[in-house]
């Protein structure tokens, strides 16, 4: 969620976090030609209509409404040549643009350009799409990997196109209903939400997120940079608390007074920085900082910090990653070849990359249906269920988020919280 992109130490970390069972769902590589079973069960079929029929020997391309045979869809890959993603910064970025060159070279025999964009804050990309959709310019981005919410932000303002069902995205019949907008979005994570990541054996007092108005904690923690959906994703969380609905930008901003007035004063930094929180939390300049639930596990696997602990709010709003294309998107057909990969169960649970279980488990978020629980790697697997929940916890415990109300109100108590936290 950044992803900004979700976790929890493991059982030494104590009783309070075998709770933490609540983490996200990635990626996985697989060719166009057909769905990856990925080794685990089978396909849970999704909610979308299935694709128009196509020609014998031809594939139904959505977006561009053609069908193509397979060397029409290379010659086009060749001819698009490049792909622009929007997503996170992920520690293990180089290696996802590796590993998806390669795959594109191994099933298209094309090589490409990959622009793998990183951001901790997403809304900057949709001031860039709002602005060449307004000046009838073609999309800087061809696919967007960011938070749910700037999704349901673009739709409000046309600028999501529809591709799905398509024949070049065989891999959305993995994905449970739940995680499907189509025909225009589709989830890649499925437990994501910010929380609060902190030193458990100097704030062991942390049971929920109005503990951090703590005065032990007096300089020493830190909240979201204002903006971005991290801020908002804390605010949901304490508002639930308070008894507040976030649905009414009025009880929101008493949220922020409530902040304001008990939190504030232990804030040493607000910021959206996961590699600056990293370092106070490793210094011991910080006891809490508040950021996705992905970094305390990846504090963990790090080994370099295994005091690191995870506090669930008490309601869970997940802001999960969904994929999208912005209308205007200049290499449509590419857009859709990375989609039905970052799907893959193989991309989803990467366990045969050359990376360490730090970025492993930053990549690897979860279930996004029944085709996924057959690949927990050997290392994880007997304790998975400490930090990640099962499918059928992912399907009943957590909120859902309404992102048409979040986006008509959040403008409002956002500006709130930057005035009163000296950041506009």
């Amino acid at each position: 969620m950044q992803r900004p992109t979700l976790f929890s130490p493991r059982s030494r970390m104590g009783a309070a976090l075998l709770a933490l069972i609540l983490v996200g769902a990635a990626c996985t590589s697989t060719p166009s030609q057909a769905p990856a079973s990925g080794g685990g069960a089978s396909a849970a079929p999704g909610s979308a209509a299935p694709p128009a029929s196509a020609a014998a020997g031809t594939k139904h391309v959505a977006i561009l409404n053609k069908d193509m045979t397979d060397d029409e869809i290379k010659a086009e890959i060749v001819k698009e040549g490049s792909l622009v993603v929007a997503n996170w910064t992920y520690t293990a970025n180089d290696e996802l643009v590796k590993q998806f060159k390669a795959y594109v070279k191994t099933t298209y025999g094309a090589d490409i350009q990959f622009t793998y964009e990183g951001s901790q804050a997403p809304s900057a990309y949709l001031t860039k799409i709002y602005a060449a959709q307004g000046g009838s310019n073609p999309s800087p981005y061809d696919v967007m990997a960011v938070e749910e919410n700037y999704w349901s932000d673009a739709m409000s303002h046309n600028a999501v196109d529809n591709y799905l069902p398509s024949d070049l995205v065989p891999n959305q019949k993995l994905v449970i209903d739940a995680f499907q907008h189509a025909p225009t979005s589709i989830a890649f994570q499925s437990t994501a939400f910010p929380a609060v990541v902190y030193e458990q054996s100097k704030a062991p007092f942390l049971k929920k997120l109005m503990d951090l108005s703590n005065p032990a904690l007096k300089g020493k923690i830190t909240l979201p940079a204002a903006g971005d959906i991290t801020a908002g994703g804390f605010l949901l969380g304490l508002a639930s608390e308070l008894g507040k609905d976030y649905k009414d930008p009025a009880q929101m901003k008493a949220v922020v007074d409530w902040m304001a007035q008990n939190i504030a004063p232990n804030v040493l930094k607000y910021t959206s920085d996961s590699s600056e929180m990293q370092q106070l939390l490793r210094s011991g300049a910080a006891d809490a900082v508040t950021f996705w639930n992905s970094l305390a596990r990846l504090e963990y696997f790090s080994g370099k910090n295994n005091d690191a602990a995870l506090l669930l709010p008490s309601s869970i709003y997940p802001v999960n990653g969904y994929l999208w294309i912005p209308k205007g998107a200049p290499h449509p057909v590419l857009a859709q070849v990375f989609i039905n990969w970052r799907l893959a169960p193989d991309v989803q649970f990467p366990n045969t990359w050359p990376i360490d279980h730090s970025p492993w488990s930053e990549l690897s978020e979860g279930f996004l249906g029944p085709s996924y629980t057959g690949l927990v790697p050997d290392w994880l697997k007997a304790d998975y269920n400490k930090y990640y929940p099962t499918l059928d916890q992912i399907q009943t415990q957590f909120k859902q988020v309404d992102w048409d109300a979040y986006n008509t109100g959040v403008k409002d108590w956002m500006d709130y919280y930057s005035q009163k936290t000296g950041q506009g």
